[in-house]
């Protein structure tokens, strides 16, 4: 799995710490660094959560939206009954 940053919330990245939840993801430039949850792209977060055999759609958009990405699933989650 490589996760990837987000340049635009790294350029930013005081505004998105926070999480205390560090990851290695790779910058535009190609280097590898230590970085927050916060500030990997929408598709490497995803990758992240479900890097441990998770599925739980509701769960992966409430982390999406709560670190700014929004839903992280495009489609509505199945009904619950």
């Amino acid at each position: 799995m490589s996760l990837k940053i987000d340049p635009t919330r790294w350029a930013n990245k005081e505004e998105w710490e926070g999480t205390g939840v560090y990851v290695k993801a790779q910058f535009d430039d190609g280097t590898w660094g230590v970085v927050e949850i916060s500030h990997l792209d929408k598709d490497s977060l995803l990758n992240w959560l479900k890097s441990t055999g998770g599925d739980n759609r509701i769960a992966e958009n409430c982390v999406g939206i709560l670190l700014g990405h929004g839903h992280l699933h495009e489609s509505p989650p199945p009904n619950i009954n």
